[in-house]
């Protein structure tokens, strides 16, 4: 049976962060906001760290101590009486690494997310078809059923894009990636039309990062970043790494990264030229030796 408390509390985590935010813009200490609010620091110290549950009247009591009256008070108590649902991921917790599930249960809540990629497409964007030959170059031994489980985790994550308030998705992709044949002709062929297709929604946008640009200052790793609404607290920032993954948190991390962002859509061709260039790579593979 899978272990739910392996399953991120996004909401938790998130509302955490703001009740932080609130402290330290009221300027108490831990200690003072105890006293204020009839809570020890310890248990604000966890509730502040998403250690243990963040119950609706210790959310009460604490905007009471910093001052924070409707409607604030009211979605923030409505947040803490969401943060303990465990979401659709428990489905797939047996498959799913805990330092990648954070991930997926905080991109599930994030209202922009933007992603750089130096080696696949990103995965909100793939095909079944390049997932598919992407996941058998990685693991050539992995067993039908962990494969179908990492397909349907997949596809539930694409959802989002065809919901009723779909997150603005930003990508910047390495030409390399869209030069790159993953599973064939017919594959890759198939998987750029669909970019060009999604490419044309209002809320997706795509940039290819030209060869041509020479060095960039992404070259060291690929990156995703998280961003939310304005309750739900700051960016989360995401670095895979084999077997795992790192979440910068810092000031100087987020400064940087913020930065890095930036600098990768201004040497990025434009969404229509990236189509163009897209479009062509496509009449390639359909039509090769033309």
């Amino acid at each position: 049976m899978a272990d739910e408390t392996a399953v991120p509390k996004t909401r938790r985590r998130q509302l955490a962060r703001r009740l932080r935010d609130l402290r330290k813009e009221s300027g108490y200490t831990l200690e003072q906001a105890a006293e204020r609010s009839s809570l020890s620091a310890a248990t604000i110290s966890r509730i502040e760290t998403g250690k243990q549950v963040i119950l609706p009247w210790s959310v009460r009591l604490l905007c009471q101590a910093y001052g924070v009256g409707q409607p604030d008070l009211d979605h923030l108590v409505r947040l803490a009486e969401e943060s303990e649902e465990p979401g659709w991921i428990v489905e797939y917790a047996p498959t799913v690494p805990n330092w990648f599930s954070r991930y997926v249960g905080e991109e599930a809540d994030a209202s922009e997310i933007r992603t750089y990629q130096p080696s696949v497409v990103p995965g909100l964007l793939q095909t079944e078809d390049y997932t598919r030959a992407v996941m058998r170059a990685a693991r050539p031994d992995v067993d039908e059923e962990s494969l179908d489980s990492s397909l349907g985790l997949r596809r539930r994550r694409q959802e989002r894009l065809n919901s009723d308030a779909p997150p603005q998705v930003l990508a910047v992709i390495d030409e390399s990636v869209v030069r790159r044949p993953v599973g064939g002709r017919r594959v890759m062929a198939d998987q750029l039309l669909h970019l060009v297709e999604l490419g044309k929604r209002p809320n997706i946008t795509i940039q290819i990062l030209p060869f041509g640009v020479g060095e960039h200052p992404a070259m060291i790793s690929p990156f995703n970043e998280l961003h939310f609404s304005g309750e739900l607290g700051d960016p989360t920032i995401y670095l895979e790494v084999y077997n795992g993954a790192v979440y910068p948190d810092g000031p100087d991390d987020k400064a940087h990264f913020a930065w890095m962002w930036v600098r990768l859509r201004e040497l990025a061709l434009s969404p229509e030229d990236s189509s163009s260039l897209l479009t062509r790579l496509v009449a390639e593979l359909q039509n090769p030796g033309e």
